[in-house]
């Protein structure tokens, strides 16, 4: 566990997502500067659940999937933290990454997902992955 959770402040979003079969759609990237979890709360979407990864850039120009499993499936209303290993997969000899969250419906309904984020987290709630 990280002995510092330096990027916690929490980043409003609202984005329209496709189905389960389309392709995931992101937020503006932020720096996720430790070993932490993905902290997202969504608090209106289409679905009771959203599927959400999480990218890093590992210190690159391509953003890469991070998600433990792949993909974490994030319940509408319950704040959850999402296992990731971009802080991990940098580069070596770099403090931070870029990071960013991308969602996508958990069914064929599609609409707005809006809620709050962070890359850092200071403590863990409820793990989704």
């Amino acid at each position: 566990m990280s002995v510092l959770a330096a990027n916690t402040s929490d980043t409003a979003y609202a984005i329209n997502v496709e189905s389960s079969s389309g392709s995931f759609k992101g937020v503006q990237e932020r720096d996720k500067q430790n070993n932490s979890k993905v902290y997202v709360n969504i608090s209106s979407s289409p679905t009771l659940y959203t599927q959400v990864r999480t990218y890093g850039n590992r210190n690159t120009a391509t953003y890469h999937n991070e998600t433990k499993g792949i993909t974490a499936t994030v319940q509408r209303g319950v704040p959850s933290s999402i296992t990731n290993y971009c802080y991990e997969n940098r580069q070596s000899n770099y403090t931070y990454v870029l990071a960013k969250v991308r969602f996508r419906s958990n069914s064929s309904a599609t609409g707005a997902v809006k809620g709050v984020w962070s890359p850092d987290s200071t403590k863990n709630y409820t793990v989704v992955n």
